[in-house]
């Protein structure tokens, strides 16, 4: 797996570098720090799983710029982290072909949720949730509580019913249950759901 971080803030990318790789082992990650060094590595035939661009750095001066890069090359699937843009804007990059917008406010775990769900070939907003936002603790079984903790952690099937002392099936019900609740399509969503949703943090 390649994945590209390109960013002119250090801090920005060598945090967010650090946490995927330690969530993402199998990713080669490639940091840029200029909007037109990224043009030209994907002229030159670079490609990656996903790109991940800043909206604002040398070389890419807001949402034009990134719409131009999509156009240019609609083979590879490009993502917005940035810490500063209006509804507008996201909307207009969403419905360019952006494959999400990641804000850098984002917790960590949010941040990873968000990266696998495009991975998988989703697109992410942060406002994607609204439906969600009646899902509340209440609504929730202490058990899928539980599970929903373990899923944050990235436990698998196998290491929850461990964990919790109960069957495997279970387990997948308690998820399908959390994925009803949350309108979430799968585990890596139904995390991402629930952070949004102020369930977890």
């Amino acid at each position: 797996m390649r994945l590209l971080i390109a960013d002119d803030h250090d801090l920005v990318l060598d945090a967010v570098r650090s946490l995927l790789e330690h969530e993402l082992p199998d990713a080669k990650i490639t940091i840029m720090r200029d909007g037109d060094v990224v043009r030209t590595a994907l002229q030159n035939g670079d490609r990656y799983d996903l790109a991940l661009l800043d909206l604002r750095m040398p070389g890419i001066t807001g949402v034009q710029d990134v719409k131009e890069l999509i156009a240019m090359f609609s083979d590879q699937p490009i993502a917005i982290l940035s810490g500063v843009a209006g509804q507008m804007e996201v909307t207009a990059l969403l419905e360019s072909g952006a494959r999400g917008f990641i804000p850098k406010t984002m917790p960590g775990d949010g941040l990873v949720a968000a990266v696998r769900l495009i991975l998988a070939g989703q697109v992410f907003s942060p406002t994607q949730t609204d439906k969600s936002q009646g899902a509340d603790g209440s609504s929730l079984t202490p058990r899928e509580r539980e599970v929903l903790f373990c899923l944050q952690r990235g436990e698998s099937n196998k290491q929850i019913a461990r964990l919790l002392d109960i069957q495997e099936t279970t387990v997948k019900l308690h998820l399908r249950s959390l994925a009803l609740k949350l309108e979430a399509r799968n585990r890596t969503e139904v995390v991402v759901k629930a952070i949004q949703s102020g369930l977890i943090a």
